[in-house]
């Protein structure tokens, strides 16, 4: 019996689809993916290449701090992709990374919770599949801002109300195109990191691809689950959790790269 999901009738949602991440998941999707609808919600939208199919694409620019005006759009969803992400240095400041690294996400799994609400008596948990790309290091407990944040998301994602959260908590990030606010550190970083963690297996580093990938894989194939033991948890609310990490991730796709 196949553990892929019959998604020809099913509607995937992506935030964060200009993103680094996002866009590369957004791609892998209308690509090779089934669903009768894919939305994209973010504060503009996603310039693709006429390569990529778009018969089934909507995109909807929305306000992030006035999300009721768009509660509507949030209604008959299944599978939720969020790749919201920002830095330190682009928000500006460390109350602006929270507000839009934490708050826009939390705020709007809540909206995609409460309007997608269970048809089940036996049930009081939304039915959506929700797959968060966090990042390695995700602690609530840090002293870090970066790490903390991510980590306390990761925390109320799993208290939100969704059947299943799926986390992914990918290594440095291996670029496909240029980012538009070069980064400093990063790229020394890229320069060096990638071709020593590849060489020894190391997964320190990871291609915003193959991530985009797995992420699209594990919402389609019920069968895949995290390598770790630890890796499948319940929440007090009876939510699944699954938390991926890069060496998960890499796993995942290598099937493709045969």
């Amino acid at each position: 019996m196949s553990n892929s999901t019959d998604n020809s009738m099913k509607t995937a949602l992506v935030f964060g689809a200009t993103g680094a991440v996002g866009k590369q998941l957004l791609m892998d999707v209308l690509k090779t993916g089934t669903y009768s609808k894919v939305i994209t919600m973010g504060r503009r939208e996603v310039k693709l290449d006429d390569s990529i199919p778009q018969d089934k694409l909507v995109q909807k620019v929305i306000d992030f701090d006035n999300l009721e005006a768009s509660r509507d759009d949030f209604r008959g969803v299944n599978d939720v992709y969020c790749c919201l992400a920002t830095t330190r240095k682009e928000a500006g400041s460390a109350d602006n990374f929270v507000k839009i690294d934490q708050g826009y996400v939390l705020s709007s799994a809540k909206l995609v919770a409460e309007e997608n609400k269970s048809k089940t008596s036996d049930s009081t948990l939304s039915p959506i599949h929700y797959l968060y790309c966090s990042a390695t290091g995700a602690n609530k407990n840090s002293m870090f801002l970066y790490p903390k944040t991510k980590g306390e998301t990761e925390e109320a994602l799993k208290q939100t109300g969704f059947e299943k959260v799926s986390i992914f908590r990918p290594a440095l990030l291996e670029t496909v195109e240029p980012r538009p606010n070069n980064r400093i550190v990063e790229s020394i970083a890229l320069a060096v990191i990638p071709s020593i963690s590849h060489f020894f297996n190391l997964h320190q580093s990871v291609s915003v691809k193959d991530v985009g990938r797995a992420m699209h894989k594990v919402a389609e194939d019920n069968s895949i689950k995290p390598s770790s033991p630890n890796g499948v948890s319940t929440s007090t609310l009876g939510t699944t959790i699954q938390l991926f990490f890069t060496a998960d991730i890499e796993t995942i796709v290598s099937s493709d790269k045969k």
